[in-house]
């Protein structure tokens, strides 16, 4: 196979063609074959569901598959992302009951597809108007999506900077509405996981306008996704690695209050619900609905990542707070990803990103073999990434148990100490108890 195509990054495009969109769309809606016509039902039926997570409006499911049977490059995308999900299903089939994973799909097709797709973009970008439709900007997702899934780690890279690129050229962002709003959303959460793993910033510098405390229910579990990104700028090689100390405690303070302001304006739709009582190390937590309880593990991970890069203040209330809220946020996170439905793949996704994260924090035997099995299970679950997760945090204890925490937490950027006090974690304490 050829070399794969990074998306094109969109400046002012001042050489682009005058055009209308009749120019690269179809006249007719496009006919599909028997395979093809699978893939597509496969698509709206299951895997717009992962997109669709955290949007009401469903936009991935009613909106996208209308605009891929006029679009020829947007229907490739389609078609190849859910042929390689289809394969994935295929690939252990004794672990999962989809009546979609017996379909007969080869691999070269979702491969063929992909490199139709790029073959469309390159030629369709010519146009003024396709570089600001909603059709560029949901193929672009889409092949990312694609690279995600794929283990293309270097192109799933690049093209998310090009994704990032085309919705600075919409001028698209989190509170744009429709399906540009929906598309960012699913683009900031492929964002984060990857800077998180690189500890890089994310490539967005967005700012929400409305205030935490008049989002609706979907508005708040996207709001969560927001400010675990800035949670992970936090934690980025570029700023952990700031001599200003001062700076750097009072940032963390600031996010931990951000946590805790949307935490305090939640519903009750984001309370947990009865389920018998355990003895297990991570008892299970019932949220439902299902992106109501996600949100509470990425609002759960964002406190844990600043806590363990935020700089010590010194003291022994300060080291109790601080292991207070870290034990609170590793059970909530643990807690939810053990009551996730069995049908949900995106809730295992959501889990499987968190455990990842919190993992780095756990310390006792009894945690870390409790959170492995999680993860595996997880991992076990969607197929994705295909590095297996748990054998890279197990390799990372076995650092921790060589060299010892100290040297590990040094050598990740995270202790630090401020020469002086300003506030303590106590304030966050409280909500806890």
């Amino acid at each position: 196979m050829g070399k794969k195509v990074p998306l094109v990054a969109i400046d002012e495009q001042s050489h682009a063609l005058p055009d209308v969109p009749s120019s690269w769309s179809t006249s007719a809606p496009i006919q599909l074959s028997e395979e093809e016509f699978r893939l597509f039902t496969h698509f709206v039926q299951t895997f717009s569901g992962w997109l669709d997570f955290f949007d009401s409006s469903q936009q991935f499911c009613s909106v996208v598959p209308h605009l891929a049977l006029r679009n020829t490059g947007l229907m490739k995308a389609l078609l190849a992302l859910s042929a390689r999900h289809l394969t994935l299903l295929r690939e252990t089939p004794g672990d999962r009951h989809d009546s979609d994973s017996s379909y007969p799909v080869d691999r070269n097709a979702a491969v063929r597809y992909y490199y139709e797709t790029l073959h469309y973009l390159n030629k369709a970008m010519r146009y003024q108007s396709y570089a600001g439709s909603q059709e560029l900007i949901s193929t672009a997702l889409l092949i990312s999506t694609y690279e995600m899934i794929d283990g293309s780690n270097r192109d799933w890279e690049r093209h998310l900077k090009g994704v990032f690129w085309i919705q600075r050229y919409q001028n698209n962002h989190g509170e744009c509405g429709g399906l540009r709003q929906a598309v960012w959303w699913a683009w900031l959460r492929q964002d984060v996981w990857v800077a998180m793993r690189e500890r890089r910033r994310v490539f967005s510098f967005w700012r929400p306008q409305k205030h935490v405390s008049v989002l609706t229910i979907p508005e708040l579990t996207t709001r969560a996704i927001y400010l675990l990104a800035q949670c992970v700028n936090y934690a980025s090689r570029e700023e952990s690695e700031s001599t200003d100390l001062e700076q750097r405690l009072e940032r963390g303070n600031e996010l931990l209050y951000m946590l805790q302001e949307w935490q305090d304006c939640l519903p009750r739709e984001f309370t947990p619900l009865p389920v018998p009582s355990s003895s297990d190390v991570f008892p299970p937590i019932w949220v439902n609905p299902p992106p109501c309880a996600a949100a509470l593990q990425f609002h759960s991970l964002a406190r844990i990542i600043v806590i363990l890069h935020r700089p010590s203040i010194g003291g022994l209330q300060d080291y109790r707070a601080a292991q207070k809220l870290l034990t609170s946020s590793l059970c909530t996170i643990c807690g939810i990803a053990r009551m996730n439905d069995e049908n949900d793949d995106m809730a295992f996704s959501v889990s499987l990103q968190c455990l990842y994260g919190a993992g780095l924090g756990v310390h006792t035997p009894h945690e870390r073999a409790a959170l492995l099995d999680l993860l595996d299970k997880c991992q076990r679950r969607i197929r994705w990434p295909a590095d297996s997760l748990t054998k890279e945090l197990e390799a990372e204890y076995q650092k921790v148990a060589r060299y010892g925490p100290l040297v590990s937490a040094k050598s990740k950027g995270i202790l630090q100490r401020s020469p002086e006090p300003s506030k303590n974690l106590s304030l966050y304490v409280i909500h806890e108890l």
